[in-house]
Formats: structure tokens, C-alpha cells, sequence
């Protein structure tokens, strides 16, 4: 197997694969790398909890929000392995109206030599770190980061997308002039996760391995030009340059996506004019990122050209400001910003604006407007608004339903961003900007994403590049919700409980806080129609003083349950999360039936700590008295029995000087 750094340009060869384990919900850590900075996830400026985010200061609410995407992420994904996500905030690219709210991407990238290719993956062909980790249950680069993001720090500052600012809360509910930071922080782990190509859209030849030869990823594998009618890797390189600026004709043909796009997506609308004659039809368009969305109530009528001076660009209030009042303004593109143009328009009375554009591929208006936005704002191609401008005597049409699916060819492959114009960074590596509802992984956050509920189809795309989805329904440690954890079609009502379980429990000053909170977000979720009656009852359940006990241990703030409490008990390939202060241990326990061999028994993870691991047969172990021990460096210990006994194994983890948080222990056997 060889490694690269995407980073630097170092080389290093890992020499062996781990044995296959059972599959598990994923481990995600996020490394704070602001610590000590007093800025980003460091900030200590008070801030009064919101949208169900506790945090009292800026750095702890975006930690929150953090930790809950990653929770997310890694309870719809399968890994055994610990995935590290390096994270802080910096100045990105920005200016007044528009800018970078954040960058990401997998640290090292992996290939795979015969014979030693794990199941599930393809020789010669590039995997993202965490991926690659997956699928041999082996850690690549072992304490280091698999993953890094850094997030605009300057947000709404002079000069930085002023007027905006980041929103914390984990409801969705994201105030106009704010940006969700959760779905900013699920998009950009994504990418991280394998929602990316690692070839060069300039030259069209794919990343190198060490000697030099061009080798496919994984991402790419599943890319396909309709044009051309060819696999991305069936084109020259020449070719694959052309296809990236092929706007509209760019798709994934992953078959978990293609199948899961009806689930996802809806029938497209369109602009249908109806009048002049020579102008009628369907035509697509973009819905802009502020304003109201395009409907066949907001968006109907006659559209009337503005005339700004000598041109039609819309930069300046309209001279026909009398023409345009009460009608749709059809507006070029080009000079000043979209919010400027739809300012100007709607003083002048305008009922919704059409952007045309001056070059060729789509465009989705953006920006910060000065002042609320209350019309309707949407972009049509060049083609389509050069036909709109010959036609203008007594052109009429509204919004409404079209034929097929929006974001998707004829043959049902969603289409992937190829503006005509290469923009490095969101080129290639998104969803288009065509599919409806948005997608979490457009290059564009909208404001109506609610990632906290709905991945819509990037878990697909995760499945078809060799990832294992957990479809099951959603456990709290062992009690089984009855609440899919994820639902084809991107729904996550499962993984939004597990994630709010954790960071209600991890906020409250005791268990009988907890319970008062968990059972209000319970009764909401019911109250909004997010789960079924029967989901209520099977979910309340799972809410008993008993479990909720054990989910305030296992995720409160000091973590762990006292020495002398019973086992908590494990089961083959599950994992539970512990935590505890210094000196004390949480005890665990697994029986092993016949026939089993290869009893695998680990600690791994965790924000904090040095943990000891102290195993026995029959009985609880201690400090002194034990069968197997792991006492590393660390909260990574590990206790290998290749022939274990028909029993029950008693698991000691134990603090020492330290206090620990968030580490996950693991049980396994095969058969």
C-alpha cells in the first residue's frame, strides 16, 4: 500500500494490513488546533446558548457544532478505525459580498498493490486516508490527522462578507444574514470522507504515484461525460480538461446515487413563457442564494428589460423604473454585484428579477444584500436569455413544473459542477448547482439546507466509493431506539438523536438535568413530525431513568460510572464511548461463546486522557490482579486472546492521573 501527503510532496509506504473486523459506527475526533489562540474554536467571547447549542462562549458554541457534525458523519459511516479531523479558523479569500467560508480535504491519500488489496477497494486507485482506513481496519498514519479544515475567522469583519455572520445553532433554524455553520462543517468533512477528485482539471492527468505514473481515485472512477459518452478515465487527458468545463454534461453514474436521486430530488421548475410565440417554452434557471424562492405564485407576469443608461445591466436605479413596477426584471449580468441589481430592481417595484447571463454555463446569484431581499431572484444560461431579449414585446411566463428529475440527466445520473469557467477549489469536487432541493455538497451553502436532518445523497456517493453505511436503526450504547439512523434518500433523524443525546448529556450538571432535556428534545421531535408514534414509544424507551443513567455516565460531563457499579455490558463489534475523572474506572464486560477466537478488546480516542487497560477472565480485574494488560502512552490500548475461553471477560479502564473524555472502547470476536 503506498501513502502520500497531498500536502507536502514527502513518500512513505505503509508494510502491512490489519485482519478484517466487524463493522461499526465511526469514530470522528476533532483536534482543536486554535487551543492557546484565543481565537476560532478558541474564542472566549461570552455568547448566550442557541438553537440548541449550550455553549456559553463563541469557541465552545463552534466546538459543539463541530463535534455534533462529526457525530453526524460517524453515525451513518462504518469504520473501526479513528478518524482525526485537524480543524481551526483562519483568513480565507474574501471580500465585501462574497468569500470562502471554509476549505477541506483528506491530509494523505493511499493506493493499493496486489496482493494485498482490502475487500471492497480497487488496486492502483488513490482512497482519502479515512477511507483507506476503512477498508483495511488498519490506521494509515497513526496519530496524525487524516483530515484538515480551517473555517473563514473573518467572517462579517470590514472588508469580509460584512453584514453576515456565522449562526451556532443545531436546530436549522439560521436567522437571515447568518450562514449554518453546521452545514458548512458537514460539507467541508465530506470532502475529507472522499467527496473528492485528486487529478488535475488543467492538464487532465490523474495524481502521481511514486514513480511518477498517473493513477486513477476513486471519486473520478464514477465521473462520466455525457458529451463524449465516456468514463472519465476512458478520456485522454485532453479530453478530461474539456470535460471539467462541460457545463451540464458532467455526471456521477454511481449506482447507489443514480438509484437514491428520485428519493432525493424533485421534478425541475422551470420558467414556462407563454407568450410571444417564438419565445415559448421551458427554460431552466438557478435560484439565488437570498431572496424568497421562485414559485408560480411570486414568479408570474410580463418581464420587462431594465434600462440603466445605456445598458442593461441593472447597476444603477432603472430609467424605466415605471415600465418595470409591477413586473418580472429581466437583467444582465456583469459589472456590480447580483444583491445590487435586485436592490435597485425591487426599489423601482419590481415583483422578481431574472438574471441573463453574459457567458456560457450556469450561475447561481449570491451574495450579501445591503438590505432585505423580497422578491424572487433566478438565472437563465446566455442561450436563454439572449433568446428572452429578442422576444420582449409582450413576453409572459411563470414558474412551474418541468419533465424529469432537477439536478439529473436523462439516464438518472446526478450531475456534477463543470462551469465553463474552471474554478479551482469547487470544479468537479461538488453536486451541480441545478439539483432541487439543494445538496449539502454544492459548491454554494443555501439557506435552506438542513443538514442536521438531511444529507440528501452524499452518503450515497460515500457508499459507491467503498464505504459501509450504517442503515440500521439507532442504538443509545445498547438500547435500540427504533429510529433509522439513516434512510436512502439522505434523512438522519437517527444520527441527529445520537448527536443531540451527546451534547445534552456532556452540558448538564446532572443526570437529572440531562433527563429534563433529553425528554423536551424527544417531545419536539415528535411535536414536528421528524419520527412516528411507534418511533416515540421505542425512543422514549431508551429514555428510562436506567438509560438515561448510563447515557449520563457514558456521555456527561465527568463520564464513566464508579468502580463499584455493575459491568456495563458490551456486544461482539459494538462500541461504547467512556469517560471518566482521575483515579477512578469504568468496568465493562463481554461474554464470549463457543467457538469463538481472535477476541480483540481496545481503547482507542478520546479529547483527553492516559488510559490503562486491565482484562480478566470470570471476574472484575484490578490495578494488580489481571489476566492481560495494556498500559501504552495514550488512550490506545489494545488486548489480543486468540483462543478465548467460553466465559464471560471483565474489561477494566482506569484513569490514572489523568481525567479522560469521549474515549471509545471496542469488543470483537470472530468466529
Amino acid at each position: 500500500m503506498i501513502r502520500r501527503k497531498l500536502l507536502v510532496t514527502a513518500l512513505a509506504a505503509a508494510t502491512a494490513f490489519g485482519a478484517a473486523g466487524m463493522a461499526s459506527a465511526a469514530d470522528i475526533k476533532i483536534i482543536n488546533q486554535d487551543v492557546g489562540t484565543g481565537k476560532g474554536l478558541d474564542d472566549p467571547t461570552p455568547a448566550s446558548p442557541v438553537g440548541g447549542n449550550p455553549g456559553t462562549t463563541r469557541g465552545k458554541q463552534a466546538l459543539i457544532v463541530y463535534q455534533f457534525a462529526a457525530d453526524i458523519w460517524g453515525a451513518v459511516l462504518q469504520s473501526d478505525v479513528e478518524i482525526r479531523n485537524g480543524a481551526t479558523f483562519k483568513a480565507l479569500a474574501c471580500t465585501a459580498t462574497s468569500g470562502t467560508l471554509g476549505s477541506s480535504g483528506t491530509n494523505y491519500i493511499f493506493n493499493f498493490k496486489a496482493p494485498n488489496v482490502p475487500a471492497g477497494a480497487i488496486a492502483n486507485t488513490w482512497y482519502h486516508s479515512a477511507l483507506a482506513d476503512a477498508l483495511t481496519h488498519e490506521d494509515g498514519v497513526p496519530d496524525d490527522d487524516d483530515i484538515q479544515s480551517q473555517f473563514n475567522g473573518s467572517l462579517g469583519s470590514p472588508g469580509c462578507l460584512e453584514g453576515s455572520s456565522w449562526y451556532f445553532g443545531l436546530d436549522g433554524k439560521t436567522p437571515d444574514g447568518s450562514i449554518n455553520f453546521l452545514n458548512v462543517v458537514l460539507h467541508e468533512m465530506a470532502h475529507g470522507l472522499g467527496f473528492s477528485g485528486f487529478g488535475s482539471l488543467t492538464t487532465g492527468k490523474g495524481y502521481p504515484d511514486d514513480d511518477g505514473t498517473p493513477l486513477n481515485d476513486i471519486y473520478s472512477t464514477y465521473v462520466f461525460s455525457d458529451t463524449q459518452n465516456k468514463n472519465w478515465y476512458d478520456l485522454t487527458p485532453a479530453q478530461r480538461v474539456t470535460a471539467a468545463l462541460d457545463d451540464g454534461h458532467l455526471v456521477f453514474t454511481g449506482a447507489t446515487v443514480k438509484a437514491e436521486a428520485p428519493l432525493a430530488l424533485s421534478t425541475p421548475d422551470v420558467f414556462r413563457v407563454s407568450a410571444p410565440a417564438a419565445a415559448q417554452g421551458d427554460y431552466e434557471f438557478s435560484q439565488a442564494s437570498f431572496g424568497p424562492k421562485a414559485s408560480s405564485t411570486n414568479l408570474t407576469g410580463a418581464v420587462v428589460q431594465v434600462v440603466s443608461g445605456t445598458d442593461a445591466l441593472g447597476c444603477v436605479a432603472p430609467s424605466n423604473a415605471s415600465a418595470i413596477a409591477g413586473h418580472i426584471a429581466l437583467i444582465d449580468r456583469g459589472t456590480c454585484d447580483f444583491t445590487v441589481k435586485t436592490l435597485n430592481a425591487q426599489a423601482a417595484g419590481a415583483t422578481g428579477v431574472i438574471i441573463a447571463n453574459n457567458q456560457a454555463g450556469a450561475i447561481t446569484p449570491g451574495g450579501t444584500p445591503a438590505s432585505p431581499v423580497t422578491i424572487p431572484v433566478v438565472a437563465v444560461s446566455q442561450v436563454d436569455g439572449n433568446k428572452l431579449k429578442a422576444n420582449l414585446a409582450g413576453l409572459t411566463g411563470a414558474v412551474t413544473k418541468g419533465n424529469g428529475l432537477a439536478g439529473a440527466d436523462a439516464a438518472g445520473n446526478v450531475l456534477i459542477y463543470a462551469p465553463t469557467v474552471l474554478a479551482q477549489g469547487s470544479s468537479f469536487s461538488h453536486y451541480d448547482t441545478r439539483l432541487t432541493p439543494n445538496a449539502i455538497m454544492e459548491y454554494a451553502i443555501n439557506q435552506d439546507l438542513v443538514g442536521q436532518i438531511d444529507v440528501d445523497l452524499t452518503p450515497a456517493l460515500f457508499k459507491d466509493i467503498g464505504w459501509g453505511i450504517n442503515t440500521g436503526t439507532q442504538k443509545l450504547l445498547t438500547c435500540d431506539t427504533g429510529i433509522p439512523t439513516f434512510v436512502p434518500g439522505g434523512v438522519i433523524i437517527g444520527a441527529n438523536v445520537l448527536s443531540n443525546v451527546k451534547v445534552l448529556a456532556g452540558a448538564a450538571s446532572s443526570v437529572g438535568d440531562y433527563r429534563a432535556a433529553i425528554h423536551a428534545y424527544a417531545a419536539q421531535l415528535a411535536a414536528d413530525g421528524l419520527i412516528t408514534a411507534g418511533q416515540a414509544t421505542s425512543l422514549n424507551a431508551c429514555l428510562s431513568d436506567a438509560e438515561t443513567q448510563n447515557q449520563y455516565n457514558a456521555w456527561g460531563p465527568g463520564g464513566g460510572t464508579d468502580p463499584g457499579t455493575p459491568a456495563i455490558e458490551l456486544t461482539n463489534g459494538a462500541t461504547r464511548t467512556a469517560g471518566g475523572a482521575a483515579g477512578t474506572s469504568v468496568l465493562y464486560k463481554i461474554t464470549v461463546p463457543a467457538g469463538a477466537k481472535n477476541l480483540v478488546l481496545r481503547t482507542y480516542g478520546g479529547s483527553s486522557g492516559d488510559v490503562s487497560l486491565y482484562v480478566k477472565a470470570d471476574s472484575a480485574p484490578t490495578s494488580t490482579v489481571y489476566d492481560f494488560v495494556s498500559t501504552r502512552p495514550g488512550n490506545t490500548e489494545t488486548v489480543t486472546i486468540a483462543s478465548p475461553k467460553v466465559t464471560t471477560y471483565y474489561l477494566s479502564v482506569s484513569a490514572g492521573t489523568k481525567a479522560y473524555a469521549g474515549v471509545t472502547v471496542y469488543a470483537a470476536y470472530s468466529k
